[in-house]
């Protein structure tokens, strides 16, 4: 265990040198919530309390923001020289994986603690339970989004070009079409039958319902639950068999 924390810590010390990127995703959220949100929320007259869902959505999208950075950071190592002399290092591959996703997990903690505490201020009258299994909700739903983009990593050894335009085009569908901003039940039918594959729909509605929001709007929870998990163990599962078996020996330029 120890190797994995020196390998965390030697990748984050140099991501918060200096911590420049968290405090402009702060800002960006700042921003956002006190003047987008504040406007949009006087124009949806249709949902109360339009504020508290835009806020919650907008911390989903940031989770989802740094589980997608966790992906293009192993590219940048492959790409910058560093990922043979991480494979050339006497750990299992299971144990680089593992300090990845897990740095990824670090990166989360630190982007959300801001944002998060002023979402559930802005909510009020919440339990530490339900604070709680909020915060797992949000990290289950970091590590199921950093096992796609881990996986579709394997791609840029082959063409960066191409792994930029589908991560690029991913990202754009999942956050789009999901019940990060609108509820399912308000989104034309379309838009809503799509919706129903982004894995955000399932995140942002799991952590509004634990947060107290009409379950009336959101998707069924025992579904929501399902599909995180499939989700998370899926795609870690397959990123720790593809780093075990292509990364060594390929080439990346």
């Amino acid at each position: 265990m120890s190797n994995i924390i020196r390998l965390v810590w030697f990748d984050l010390k140099q991501e918060l040198t200096p911590p420049v990127w968290i405090l402009l995703e702060w800002g960006t959220f700042g921003l956002q919530l006190s003047i987008y949100g504040a406007l949009i929320s006087r124009l949806v007259t249709a949902m109360p309390n339009y504020l508290q869902f835009y806020s919650v959505g907008f911390v989903i999208m940031m989770t989802f923001e740094i589980g997608s950075h966790t992906g293009r950071h192993f590219v940048e190592h492959a790409h910058e020289g560093r990922l043979p002399y991480l494979l050339s290092l006497p750990i299992p591959r299971w144990k680089l994986f593992l300090a990845i996703a897990l740095q990824g997990g670090a990166e989360l903690a630190l982007l959300l603690v801001v944002p998060l505490s002023v979402t559930l201020i802005i909510i009020g009258n919440l339990t530490v339970l339900s604070v709680a299994s909020a915060i797992a909700t949000l990290f289950f739903l970091g590590f199921g989004v950093s096992g796609i983009m881990l996986a579709l990593s394997f791609i840029a050894f082959r063409s960066a070009d191409i792994y930029t335009a589908i991560v690029t085009a991913l990202s754009t569908l999942i956050i789009r079409f999901s019940t990060v901003f609108y509820p399912l039940m308000f989104l034309p039918s379309s838009y809503a039958a799509a919706a129903v594959f982004s894995p955000l729909t399932y995140g942002a509605d799991l952590v509004r319902l634990i947060l107290g929001f009409n379950p009336s709007m959101l998707v069924d929870p025992r579904i929501a639950l399902a599909v995180l998990t499939a989700l998370a163990v899926s795609t870690l599962g397959i990123g720790v068999v593809l780093l075990q078996r292509l990364v060594e020996g390929v080439k990346s330029g």
